[in-house]
């Protein structure tokens, strides 16, 4: 396997400072932003794609022919598009680091298991001619073992 992260990591004091840089940048689009509960995102109307001509074009008609709706206006839905369209850079952007920071624990957590499964059968091979050895590895044995595996009290929700 290709060692290809953990040569280079952060210390806490580097993570907990890039954790502030990202609560700033938090802190600073709230005022633009709103959280939705679950139920709030499966009930929105979703947006076409392209639908961004059409929301001018119906725009430009409203306005000439005098519609008016209750609670609803032409300038009302042209900031609610340009404010996704402004936003849209910066989701892209922070949804490309989350992809990068995925893709780093992903490869990390395989480098790291890859190597533990290489030095369990190394190990396990041994054990046969060191009884403290094998002592030592029965509970990461039974960790291996093949078949149902109860969950531990701490892992129970």
């Amino acid at each position: 396997m290709q060692d290809r992260v953990g040569g280079t990591i952060p210390s806490e004091k580097e993570v907990d400072a890039l954790i502030a840089d990202i609560q700033d940048i938090e802190s600073r689009i709230k005022k633009y932003t709103v959280l939705l509960t679950k139920g709030e995102r499966g009930a929105t109307t979703k947006f076409r794609r392209g639908g961004e001509l059409i929301v001018g074009t119906l725009a430009v008609l409203a306005d000439e022919h005098g519609i008016k709706l209750p609670k609803i206006t032409t300038e009302g839905m042209k900031a609610d598009l340009l404010l996704a369209q402004r936003l849209r850079p910066l989701a892209d952007a922070v949804k490309s680091v989350q992809q990068r920071l995925d893709d780093t624990i992903l490869e990390a957590q395989s480098e790291c298991w890859w190597a533990a499964t290489a030095f369990y059968t190394s190990l396990s091979r041994m054990m046969d001619a060191d009884a403290k050895l094998e002592a030592a590895l029965r509970p990461i044995i039974e960790f291996f073992a093949i078949g149902r595996r109860k969950v531990a009290p701490a892992e129970e929700k």
